[in-house]
């Protein structure tokens, strides 16, 4: 009760004011190289949490949580070969691997945003990757928890509405400078595929 209370709480919040926080779909000129001919947009919907493993969540009607993978991801990793989710009834704690996507031949670990038992995955993502390239806060969904105890705890911990948008402008310039440094004089979408290891690092690779 206490933890859906506290959610009740911060969405109205973010509900009051969403005549200044909008959905942002801010076109942004990535500082890559020297090609700056193609303008991205990464979306940030106001009524979910994100995690810094760019990974949100989002507490649905029936108490579960829905988990993805942000828009930022989606962006720079253009062509998925492969998304790998966790298994139904196998414990996830928040900020621990609970699913990877593979681009090429190299693999992202990404975290759980709040921790829970799977009850649910996204099977027909596994099944087609490009549901998280062109869909990845609806139909590119991961899995869904039952959450644990802990929610309200883990989800005060997150970034949502305008703090949310704040949060990813700031880590969109950061990997537009990493990427800079790798000399990858190509535009950010799909970046991945072509980006030396220090982009890789900034969402926290993991050996495969």
């Amino acid at each position: 009760m206490v933890t859906l209370v506290f959610v009740a709480v911060i969405l109205a919040a973010v509900a009051l004011d969403a005549w200044v926080i909008r959905p942002w779909t801010e076109k942004h000129r990535p500082r890559v190289g020297h090609s700056h001919d193609a303008p991205i947009e990464i979306v940030v919907p106001r009524t979910l949490f994100f995690h810094p493993g760019h990974t949100w969540a989002r507490l649905d009607d029936d108490g579960k949580v829905t988990v993805g993978v942000d828009d930022l991801v989606r962006t720079v990793a253009g062509d998925l070969s492969a998304v790998e989710l966790p298994v139904v009834g196998n414990a996830v704690r928040a900020g621990d691997r609970a699913m990877s996507i593979r681009v090429g031949g190299r693999g992202l670990a990404l975290a759980a945003p709040v921790s829970g038992t799977v009850a649910e995955i996204n099977a027909a993502l596994g099944k087609d990757p490009v549901r998280l390239r062109w869909r990845p806060y609806k139909e590119g969904w991961a899995f869904r928890v039952t959450p644990g105890d802990g929610l309200a705890r883990e989800l005060a911990g997150l970034v949502i509405g305008r703090e949310a948008e704040r949060w990813m402008r700031s880590e969109l310039d950061r990997l537009a400078e990493l990427l800079d440094d790798d000399a990858a004089s190509r535009p950010l979408t799909g970046a991945l595929a072509h980006a030396g290891d220090r982009a890789w690092a900034f969402f926290g690779e993991r050996a495969t």
